[in-house]
């Protein structure tokens, strides 16, 4: 009987501990937002936070010692996902994932280097407040970075 005590306490908290490790369960299919008005309204309201996570990873990957300038992405070919994180899980601040692909056409840095690139950004989001403007307060409570991806394009 202990052992099977000893065993059933393991399972609960190894369960427990995964559900912690992850900040977040998805749920449901991933859809893509084609329409123009919702996708540039996501794309503003994410603006700052992408911008800021931009800058600071050309500054890091290409030592960027002045600026970091981008010239687009055209609003036509941004690209924008939305899937629904499962209601109760871990973290219940966050009610969607973004994931937003923007394709540039130059990356200027430090006026000088000249490159094409694209990058991914997944955001963990709070779609109720999403409309609230960057000076709001919005912090890492509402939105929230994930993961991002950076490729050179030829």
């Amino acid at each position: 009987m202990k052992k099977i005590t000893l065993m059933l306490v393991i399972v609960f908290f190894f369960i427990v501990g995964n559900a912690y490790a992850s900040n977040f369960i998805e749920a449901g299919k991933e859809v893509e937002v084609k329409d123009y008005a919702p996708k540039m309204f996501i794309y503003q309201s994410l603006h700052v936070w992408m911008t800021h996570d931009m800058s600071e990873y050309y500054h890091k990957k290409y030592n960027a010692k002045k600026s970091v300038g981008w010239e687009g992405p055209n609003p036509d070919k941004i690209r924008i996902w939305i899937k629904e994180i499962k209601p109760g899980s871990v973290d219940r601040t966050h009610t969607h994932t973004v994931r937003v692909s923007l394709p540039y056409e130059k990356v200027i840095i430090d006026d000088k280097k000249e490159i094409k690139a694209a990058d991914t950004f997944i955001y963990a989001i709070n779609a109720n407040l999403l409309s609230l403007c960057p000076e709001s307060g919005k912090s890492e409570k509402e939105i929230k970075l994930i993961n991002s991806y950076h490729k050179v394009r030829p």
